[in-house]
């Protein structure tokens, strides 16, 4: 099969970690098949290569908020020049709006099969606005195939009349592995006797970072880290700001504790890769999260928008007595390699391309 993998969530020389978890789908597809990545940007960037694939980036122009209600039809005509010109059986658009939107729209006018990926804020968050969701649900069946990233997503979907096949995101088992506590924070220049907690990711209100920094106030003699960047204001604990993806398993591992209190979520790698470092996870129960982490034996679920009940879990968190080959053992059947086999093997099933772009 000739895949175009298409997706703004894909890193760049500018944004080396945006959509990370998308480079590795595609690393993994590639060795089964022939992918050619279009990761519209912003920004004016050169093509490029990145673990063999070829990564196109032609230019989508768009003004956030200003432009949210076109930006599908902006999208499609950013990509529109490149996918003319390639050659290929099935378009994979990962992420509902505004790209599966701008690739329906090329679809419908080229006559080409697509398939969509949905992964968390572009059903939970989007379908809060009415006609973002009747935008996404047109998206949804015109789709030879929608992928959902977790069974909340599924049930969210099916609610809606649209049919979605669960594959779960893969782990990086090579990077994200157990480490020895003490080397990790000596290469971080950290004091291996404290005690921490950890957020990784956007610093957003959605993500819940607010939250975590009220919870932290409340937990006495332990260091909270945060590693990111946004537009959320930290009252307390320590900001790192953002760091490439190849550190993210020395933070993990320098830490005691990964806190994710999102207020809405798919189910974000950054819990999977965590759980993969033996490192437990109290998280808020929202999305897919509750279908990772369990109490009690990997970490522990808390309600969202609650700096109290955070608190609490943290402290449970801190006090107990883990395994680590238990927590890791928890989390081994996630892997890339599967979930693009699975991919392969439904978008190939009869029916699923019979109309090729020229």
């Amino acid at each position: 099969m000739r895949l175009l993998f298409v997706s703004n969530l894909f890193p760049n020389p500018a944004e080396p970690v945006r959509g990370v978890f998308n480079a590795q789908q595609v690393a993994a597809l590639s060795k089964l098949c022939d992918v050619t990545v279009i990761a519209p940007s912003s920004r004016t960037l050169a093509e490029q290569t990145r673990d063999g694939v070829r990564v196109i980036h032609p230019k989508f122009f768009h003004v956030p908020l200003l432009t949210r209600p076109l930006n599908g039809w902006l999208f499609a005509r950013a990509v529109e020049p490149v996918i003319c010109h390639e050659q290929f059986d099935m378009v994979l658009a990962n992420w509902a709006y505004p790209d599966a939107h701008g690739v329906m729209l090329l679809a419908e006018k080229l006559k080409f099969p697509f398939a969509t990926t949905v992964m968390g804020s572009d059903v939970n968050t989007f379908f809060d606005n009415r006609k973002r969701k009747q935008q996404v649900l047109r998206v949804l069946r015109a789709s030879r195939v929608v992928f959902a990233r977790s069974k909340a997503l599924q049930s969210r979907l099916a609610a809606e009349g649209i049919d979605s096949t669960v594959v779960y995101n893969g782990i990086d088992h090579k990077t994200f592995h157990p480490l020895d506590r003490g080397e990790a924070c000596r290469k971080l220049g950290l004091d291996v006797k404290r005690r921490r907690v950890l957020y990784v990711g956007n610093l957003l209100p959605v993500k819940g970072a607010a939250v975590l920094a009220r919870a932290a106030r409340e937990l006495s003699e332990v260091d909270v880290i945060f590693v990111g960047s946004g537009t959320e204001k930290i009252s307390a604990g320590r900001c790192v700001g953002p760091r490439s993806h190849d550190e993210i398993p020395l933070w993990m591992n320098a830490c005691d504790v990964l806190c994710l209190p999102s207020l809405n979520e798919g189910l974000p790698n950054v819990v999977l890769e965590a759980l993969a470092c033996g490192i437990p996870v109290v998280a808020s129960r929202v999305g897919g999260v509750p279908e990772i982490v369990r109490d009690g034996l990997n970490g522990f679920i808390v309600p969202p928008s609650d700096p109290g009940a955070l608190a609490d879990g943290l402290r449970r968190a801190m006090a107990a007595d883990w395994d680590r080959e238990t927590i890791c053992a928890s989390v081994s059947q996630f892997d890339w390699d599967l979930n693009a086999r699975t991919v392969l093997e439904i978008l190939n099933q009869p029916g699923q391309h019979d109309r090729t772009a020229q």
